[in-house]
Formats: C-alpha cells, structure tokens, sequence
C-alpha cells in the first residue's frame, strides 16, 4: 500500500534487540512520526488471556500517549514485531497463522486511529511477507525493517536486496535498513539498495551521532524516512532532519525486474532459459541444490496439488537459481505465489485464463513470463 504522507520522515524508536513494548521510546512533539508503543502486546504477554477487550484497551492506551505527544502534522505508526505473530518453524500452517494474528492486530490498530504499521525486528522473509499481506487486507501502509551486515546479509542470512524486492513487489509501503557492522556502513547499503527501490528507504540508526552533513549524506545515499534508535530528547536530530530537501522519486526508472529466494537474489536476462520441469517429492532440495546447467537460467517447478505448494515452500530456499512455476489449476498457481517466500516468476502457457494469470501476479508481487 502507496506511503501517501509527506516525506522525509523522522521518528524515533528503540533498538533493543529482543526489547519488549517498554523499550520502545516514544516521540516529543516536532516529529513527522510518532510510535506508538504497542510491539509485544500480545495475548501472550496478557498473562495468556484471550480476552480481546484487553488486547484493545492497551492497544488504545498506547496510541492515546502518543497522540499526546504529537504535533497536528504527526502521523501515528503502530509498531508490531515478530513476536505479535505466530513465530513457528515455517510452513504453510505457520504462514496463515501469522497472518491472521498480523491482520487482527493491524485491524484494531486502524480502527484506534493508527495511520501506519512498521514492522520491527522480524527475523525471517515470510514473517514480513505476513505482514505485508495482513496489513493491504487491512488496508494500512506497512513498513519493514531488515538489520544487514556489510555484505548486505542478516544474521539469518536474507539477503536485503532479495527482501527489498519480495516485499516492495508485495505492496510494502517503505523498506528500512539498519547495519550492524556500524552506522558508516549504513550509506553504502542504502547506495546499493537505491538502483532497485520501488518504495522510499527507510535509516535506521543511532542517528544522534551524525552531524548535519552525515545526515545529508545519508538521505543522498537514498534515505527519504528516517529512524532513530536512540531518544532524542531536546529534537536537535529531528530539527537536522527537516532541513533535508531529498525526497523519493517513485517514477524514476529502477532496475527491479528481479526474482528472489530469501537468501539471494537474481536479476533476469531478456531471454529466460528454464530447465526441464522438476516434479515436486521429498528429494526436491537435492534436485534445486544440483540444478547447475550454463545452458538454463532459471529452475522450471511443475506443480499438481496444495502438497506440490508444501513442499516447495519449505523448500524455497535451496534453490541456486530463480524459480519459475507451472500450475494448470488456479488455487495451486495462488497458493504458490502466497507461500513462496521470495519472488516467483510464472510460466505464461499455465492452462489458466491469462487475466486470472496476471492478476494473480499483480496481488503477490510475481513476475509473468
């Protein structure tokens, strides 16, 4: 979903790894953007309770104290991690679960007046890919954040760019890097991210440390939406912040014609070579590990039933090449493009009606060829 608000943006939150709502340090007045302190609410941390009028109330209590310190022109940013979603070894069962506990959480979130989500710490691509899709069923604009070493890997090994394409192909509204390798590393990912950003970018960093100059270098380097992981008390990070005049340019041309497993990802030649088609079984990740032909570019996957989608979810990952699928029934070719957790390319001659085709590949982000 489009971010249609002004930018830059400045707010400000905690960056406690593992840090619970408490850490989540709300913004005085003079921010674009105010969190409000709802990440680790959950029935969980209720004491177990499945009492949704208490979910609502802290929920309410957290955006009212945000209203309060907001300006008229601030825009209130519920922040949800992976904790507020069933954080299970991934499957199919996994991925529904995540989703309804996202969409239930941004619904109320919406209704109490929250105008974004950001998405905070999540470890893996199909916990953000959850709530990407929880949050354009609720119709709220979702941001994600991706923490990436200098070699623009997280400590799970998602590749960011993979991630950046997944999710802005999706319908993320901004995407946001944050390094740890320290923040002098953070302009060169933001650099690299640009050329293939589709969204506005998102700092996230100890922004106090940098001067205005850093600070402009930063947003040259294709920052437009700004996080500050440390409390800005006196505003002095966020009054630098305003004077910055670079903003997002969504119609300038970015090269974005990509697939992606989690782990990497793959831009595409004119001319795509597939292989010959792999029939989905338990010894799939053997077959997509040893897939190394020069003459194909791209591993060609047939799939028959919601067991073929199974087993290709899990096993998405292995794959070295990117994935192209072949489905003749509707609900399996859906069911792939849901529960891949990357960027899929489909094969145009499925025995599917092309306009059922495309808008499918429209809802999830897929390429058609």
């Amino acid at each position: 979903m489009k971010l249609d608000i002004s930018l830059p943006l400045a707010g400000n939150i905690s960056s406690a790894e593992g840090s619970d709502s408490s850490d989540v340090h709300l913004c005085s007045p003079g921010y674009d953007l105010i969190f409000a302190d709802t990440k680790g609410i959950t029935h969980l941390s209720l004491e177990e309770t499945d009492d949704d009028d208490e979910l609502a109330l802290r929920y309410k209590e957290a955006l009212d104290a945000a209203k309060k310190k907001a300006a008229n022109s601030s825009h209130i940013c519920a922040v949800l991690g992976c904790e507020d979603c069933t954080a299970e070894e991934y499957d199919c069962g996994a991925f529904e679960a995540a989703v309804f506990d996202y969409l239930e959480k941004m619904t109320l979130l919406r209704d109490l007046g929250a105008e974004l989500i950001l998405l905070y710490g999540c470890s893996r691509l199909w916990q953000m890919r959850a709530g990407v899709i929880a949050g354009e069923q609720a119709e709220i604009p979702v941001m994600v954040t991706v923490n990436a070493d200098e070699d623009g890997k997280s400590e799970n090994e998602i590749d960011y760019i993979a991630a950046l394409i997944t999710l802005q192909s999706l319908g993320a509204a901004a995407f946001g890097i944050s390094s740890t390798d320290g923040i002098d590393k953070l302009p060169e990912l933001l650099e690299t991210a640009l050329p293939h950003a589709e969204i506005p970018l998102i700092a996230v960093a100890d922004l106090n440390s940098l001067d205005k100059t850093e600070l402009r270098r930063m947003a040259y380097s294709g920052a437009s939406v700004f996080i500050n992981t440390a409390p800005d008390p006196d505003g002095s990070t966020a009054d630098s912040l305003s004077e910055l005049a670079v903003v997002f340019e969504p119609e300038s041309e970015k090269d974005s014609y990509a697939a992606a497993v989690e782990s990497e990802v793959f831009f595409l030649p004119d001319n795509i070579e597939l292989s010959q088609p792999i029939e989905c079984d338990w010894g799939m990740s053997d077959d997509l590990i040893d897939m190394d032909d020069e003459n194909i570019n791209s591993v060609c996957i047939i799939l028959k039933s919601s067991d073929d989608v199974s087993l290709l979810a899990v096993n998405s990952n292995m794959s070295r090449l990117p994935v192209t699928v072949h489905a003749n029934e509707t609900n399996t070719l859906e069911a792939a493009l849901r529960y891949f957790t990357g960027r899929l390319i489909v094969d145009s001659r499925c025995a599917i009606d092309k306009d059922q085709i495309r808008q499918l590949c429209d809802k999830y982000g897929a390429i058609l060829y």
